[in-house]
């Protein structure tokens, strides 16, 4: 169905959109997306069953016959009442029919709301649900009108909820209320920066919602062991759940280790990090054990009660092939030592697709658990990924990056990164250039490998699909900048700022494709030799 129709109603009994007798009285203006519908029509004279009203000015041909009609009407008493309650029905009509969709979206007359039944409305609410979100629509269609509010009560709209951008009070009584009036169907829920809220309510949650199946706790502090056991142990359907930044006893060895032999096969997506996670190799035995299905594990910025993590990554492929996306960032692990015979029998990650291996460049010899070693081992099979950060990575070497069996990488970051002081960086750039749309080099040195480096973004027989560049603080010259903006067409973003080999006016962020053009046009119109001269 087109947006914004305006559905008229021909005189015959025909049969209209949503199964209803059409009246052509009663015009009814029915849009399903206002926001995005068409504007109504000026004028009605372009619709095939148009009827002037008397208020609307005749044309000069028929003024003597429309004359004669107004003096006929006069005559009639009992006449004129009907033509003008039928005049009355034709003017407000056309008076719909010419109102803005958002406002004719308004108007629910109770003849609009008799001609739609509950189950109608109630796909519709499905619509607006699915498109934008339970809340806070459900919550400002309730004060519509009754009807509307028993639809908005209704536990099938309620089936995904996010309740973290503040649109009701975050607190335990708020809670319990929606686990015990809507949340009975809910499947995904999300309670982050919900700081007070406390296990009470998470029982309470977990016993109203039994089909639950991914949650979002991340920043909430004051939940412990208890409150997770308590969710776990009723809602063990969970695929999806998220404890960063919770309180230490929430994610103690002892409750993990239940979490994820409860939940075992079901569990796809596990969020730990930010947290202080003490025993983790203990857990991560236990996690690799039990959860053959696991898609994602995310430990980012985590801080262990060792130095380091030896991560056995042969029998992590082993027992968790299915992984697809790995989220070490900022956290201290390191390969454990394994023999070329397991090296060699290892099936890798095949499903791989997004891996960080970032670190934070303030702290002293905070990379040196990720190295070529780690990097191939860990890639070894690993075709299908698009995404590969190492930001802050400063023992890593262009030769690791050559040998990895990836194709089509899509996401390159290699901020403050070793790589980029090996002379062969362009080669790197070169094997993935058909597939590359986001690179980082911001922050580098080595210009004359980083020249190279951007250069070979730019140059090759098709154009190159490269739509987001970031060098900045680096000292890329003019030329290769030259030609990423003229043989990079999806180009939308590049970052300029700091570099020092560039004239003053063009050190900052470009985003969209107007002021992308605008700059190549500014370095089109000065030549090599007299941007230099403007640089620094």
């Amino acid at each position: 169905m087109t947006k914004g129709i305006v559905c008229t109603m021909p005189r015959k009994t025909e049969r209209g959109i949503l199964g209803y007798k059409k009246d052509p009285k009663n015009q009814v203006l029915f849009s399903f997306n206002p926001r995005d519908g068409d504007e109504c029509p000026t004028s009605d004279s372009e619709d095939s069953d148009y009827l002037p009203s008397d208020e609307e000015r005749p044309s000069s041909s028929n003024s003597k016959n429309t004359t004669r009609k107004q003096a006929s009407r006069s005559n009639h008493g009992n006449k004129t009442g009907k033509r003008k309650s039928h005049d009355q029905s034709d003017t407000r009509a056309k008076k719909v029919a010419r109102l803005s969709q958002n406002e004719a979206s308004l108007v629910l007359t109770s003849d609009f709301q008799g001609r739609l039944p509950p189950e109608v409305w109630l796909k519709i609410f499905k619509m607006v649900v699915y498109s934008d979100g339970a809340l806070p629509f459900l919550c400002r269609a309730a004060k519509v009108c009754c009807m509307w509010r028993e639809l908005a009560e209704n536990p099938l709209l309620w089936d995904t909820v996010d309740l973290s951008y503040g649109w009701i009070k975050s607190q335990d009584q708020t809670l319990i209320y929606l686990a015990n009036q809507r949340l009975s169907q809910c499947q995904t829920l999300s309670l982050s920066m919900w700081k007070n809220l406390t296990n009470q309510a998470v029982k309470v949650l977990s016993e109203k919602c039994p089909l639950l199946k991914s949650i979002n706790l991340s920043y909430c502090k004051k939940l412990t062991s208890e409150g997770i056991t308590a969710l776990v142990n009723n809602c063990c359907d969970i695929e999806d759940i998220d404890l960063s930044f919770t309180s230490n006893d929430a994610v103690s060895v002892s409750c993990l280790k239940n979490l994820v032999q409860k939940l075992g096969g079901n569990l796809r997506h596990l969020t730990i990090g930010g947290n202080t996670l003490k025993g983790f190799p203990t857990f991560l035995t236990t996690l690799m054990n039990s959860c053959p299905s696991l898609e994602t594990l995310d430990v980012s910025n985590a801080v262990f009660s060792a130095d380091f993590v030896s991560l056995n990554i042969e029998a992590f492929q082993a027992h968790c092939s299915k992984l697809r996306v790995l989220r070490l960032t900022n956290s201290k692990f390191r390969a454990s030592y394994v023999s070329q015979r397991l090296k060699a029998e290892s099936p890798g990650f095949p499903q791989l697709e997004q891996v960080s291996l970032a670190v934070s460049t303030s702290g002293l010899n905070s990379s040196l658990g990720f190295d070529d070693d780690f990097l191939s081992r860990l890639l070894k099979s690993s075709v299908e990924l698009r995404l590969l950060d190492l930001r802050g990575c400063t023992n890593l070497s262009t030769t690791s990056l050559q040998h990895l069996p990836v194709t089509h990488l899509v996401q390159l970051h290699l901020s403050q990164s070793s790589v980029t002081k090996y002379a062969d960086l362009d080669m790197v750039f070169k094997k993935w250039r058909h597939s590359l749309t986001h690179v980082d080099l911001s922050w580098n040195s080595f210009p004359e490998n980083l020249d190279k480096g951007v250069a070979a973004l730019a140059e090759g027989d098709q154009p190159s699909p490269l739509e987001h560049l970031n060098i900045a603080g680096t000292s890329v010259g003019v030329t290769p900048v030259k030609l990423v903006l003229e043989l990079c067409p999806k180009l939308t973003f590049i970052n300029l700022t700091s570099c020092r080999s560039l004239p003053r006016g063009v050190k900052r962020e470009f985003s969209g494709k107007k002021k992308i053009d605008k700059l190549k046009k500014e370095f089109e119109e000065v030549s090599d030799s007299e941007l230099d001269s403007l640089s620094d």
